[in-house]
């Protein structure tokens, strides 16, 4: 079956109020540096799996997170790497730490990301699962892997698989890190949610969420809606098209949303099936993204930060950040039956002619 063909409907929601309006918008491009946190079934051996995961080793070209170095270089844009430090249960600490020294050689920014059951539990995937004691403890060694390995201190953390909870923020304040982005608005994992796209700061926590938009299909016949969905869609380069990302940013713009979570993977330039025994490009990604970049760096009303200077931006003067709002574009798609079964009819009866 093919798909239908969609119209796209431009949300009208800023007729009201903030018609006209234009403010800064920070974007940072987070970068999830990781495996697939999936068992390595067809892998040969472990070293096999991280060069493909994250390094993007594909057919002698690399596709991984030095990739994405690499084209943001072309732009002048920096990028924060969360790097997954307990994957070193996995690969060894010497793997783990070679990625984080070529991350910050590169001048890039690098901080926290926990997947603890490589570590602690394989039973237990999330941050949530574990107790306050164990979240203290958990940030706590994987702060003191990253200094160890690049001799910085992180000052931000994100929950593997957006698994926080009270407990983990608890936690970081224990640890003086004052950033989190974890929070994923509607996400099942995220056990806390402060906002949607707004930057929120609570008991000395800075709160840069995953920032999103609503898509809404609507399904009508003869101009009678008779099925609609609405979902929350992560600013992702995977999750979102490059006419959704440029729509955000301007959304984000026009309604005062300061920050825009560009969200990546390690593994973003990559296709790979369920099972993992097929790898390739994802040229379609590629591309995406360096048009995104081409785009956001043309317009002087659009900053690239890192999560590092976000926090350096946020102690000069916190309402740069603080005062922004929780508006959540709409992306609106209608398809209309009537002519979807039109077109399929006249396609056919050409056929036949």
């Amino acid at each position: 079956m093919r798909p239908f063909k969609i119209k796209v409907l431009s949300d009208f929601a800023w007729l009201f109020g903030g018609i006209g309006m234009s403010t800064q918008l920070f974007v940072v491009i987070t970068v999830d540096t990781e495996d697939s946190q999936r068992p390595a079934v067809v892998y040969d051996n472990k070293v096999e799996e991280l060069d493909t995961m994250v390094y993007g080793y594909i057919n002698g070209n690399l596709y991984g997170f030095t990739k994405i170095i690499e084209i943001c270089d072309g732009f002048g844009c920096k990028a924060t790497f969360f790097v997954s430090v307990f994957d070193c249960g996995k690969y060894g600490e010497d793997a783990i730490a070679a990625i984080c020294r070529l991350i910050k050689q590169r001048g890039h920014d690098i901080q926290l990301h926990t997947h603890p059951r490589r570590v602690y539990d394989k039973a237990r995937r999330e941050m949530y699962k574990y107790s306050f004691e164990e979240q203290v403890r958990i940030v706590k060694d994987g702060a003191g892997l990253i200094r160890k390995w690049v001799d910085e201190s992180p000052v931000a953390h994100r929950a593997g698989a957006y698994g926080l909870n009270e407990d983990t923020i608890k936690s970081l304040r224990e640890n003086n890190i004052r950033i989190d982005s974890s929070m994923f608005y509607g996400y099942p994992n995220c056990k806390l949610t402060w906002s949607r796209n707004r930057v929120v700061e609570r008991d000395g926590i800075l709160e840069i969420p995953v920032t999103g938009f609503f898509r809404e299909k609507a399904v009508y016949l003869m101009g009678i809606p008779v099925w609609r969905r609405r979902s929350f869609v992560k600013t992702d380069i995977d999750a979102a098209s490059l006419d959704e990302l440029k729509f955000f940013a301007e959304e984000a713009r026009r309604h005062d949303i300061r920050v825009m979570n560009l969200f990546m993977h390690s593994y973003s330039f990559i296709r790979f099936n369920a099972d993992f025994t097929h790898f390739e490009p994802d040229y379609e990604d590629i591309e995406k993204f360096e048009r995104f970049l081409e785009y956001a760096t043309a317009d002087p009303s659009i900053r690239f930060v890192t999560i590092r200077e976000l926090f350096e931006i946020y102690q000069k003067d916190p309402g740069s950040l603080l005062d922004g709002s929780d508006y959540v574009p709409i992306r609106r798609y209608q398809v209309n039956i009537a002519d979807k079964i039109k077109r399929r009819f006249l396609s056919r009866v050409s056929k036949k002619c």
